[in-house]
């Protein structure tokens, strides 16, 4: 064989070993592990801080640094369930070049129902009860009753409270980081996920306990805090027929 054709024959296999090598890269990258994503078990509070346990972290809390990206965030939101049934208040600022804008939502959840009661200085409650297939929506408690067509699913989107499925839909590259933290006086286990957004960067606490968002901020390109999300502790545990009643008394669901 000629040194012509062994240079030839050399440079084929090596661009066959380089196609090979890119092809397994790819497939490692977009179909993530192969064992399922295991978050750092609880911590208490008295728990060491050094090499092999949490330091210090935000505000304080303690850490553990996680490598979340396009390769496994699927598979760490995967590990999040939210309850089933529960209440919760969450609290939302606008911060406008007017001023703020603040609103109250009180969450109930059960099953297929959920009901959210909204308050903001100035207007009456605005009251939305979703269904499996309807929403029923009144002013007060003495407007009429109109229905629409959203899903229950909308309940968070139309509302304006993102959620740990909000940062699972996100394109893999819009995740710029993500932290481990423990919450010592909560004695509860979060993650903090940080994004890049078509208009702003966000931030995410959600609890790894409950599933439920703790808190949600969003960074305008110019450097200032355009909208906040804050939730209260929740109650775990069936809300009640009543907080699932419409306003003549007849059960929504």
């Amino acid at each position: 064989m000629s040194r012509r054709r062994m240079t030839l024959l050399s440079v084929a296999v090596a661009s066959l070993l380089a196609v090979a090598l890119m092809g397994s890269v790819w497939l490692m990258y977009y179909t993530g592990r192969s064992e399922p994503f295991q978050l750092p078990p609880p911590l208490s509070p008295e728990s060491p801080a050094g090499p092999s346990g949490p330091g210090p972290g935000l505000g304080g809390l303690a850490y553990a640094p996680l490598t979340v990206d396009g390769k496994n965030i699927q598979a760490l939101l995967a590990t999040i369930q939210r309850p089933d049934a529960y209440r919760q208040t969450v609290d939302i600022v606008s911060f406008l070049p007017g001023g703020e804008e603040r609103m109250t939502h009180d969450w109930a959840r059960r099953g297929g129902l959920t009901r959210v009661e909204t308050q903001q200085r100035g207007f009456p409650a605005q009251n939305r009860i979703f269904t499996e297939s309807l929403v029923h929506v009144w002013t007060g408690e003495t407007m009429p009753v109109y229905e629409v067509a959203p899903k229950s699913a909308d309940a968070e989107a139309l509302s304006g409270v993102p959620t740990w499925e909000t940062v699972a839909a996100l394109p893999p590259e819009s995740i710029l980081s993500a932290e481990y933290l423990y919450l010592p006086v909560e004695r509860e286990r979060c993650l903090l996920v940080r994004t890049r957004e078509p208009a702003y960067l966000g931030e995410y606490l959600i609890s790894l306990e409950t599933g439920l968002l703790l808190r949600a901020a969003f960074t305008g390109e110019d450097g200032l805090l355009a909208y906040e999300v804050t939730a209260g502790p929740p109650v775990l545990g069936d809300p009640g027929d009543e907080r699932f009643m419409l306003p003549d008394g007849n059960p929504a669901g």
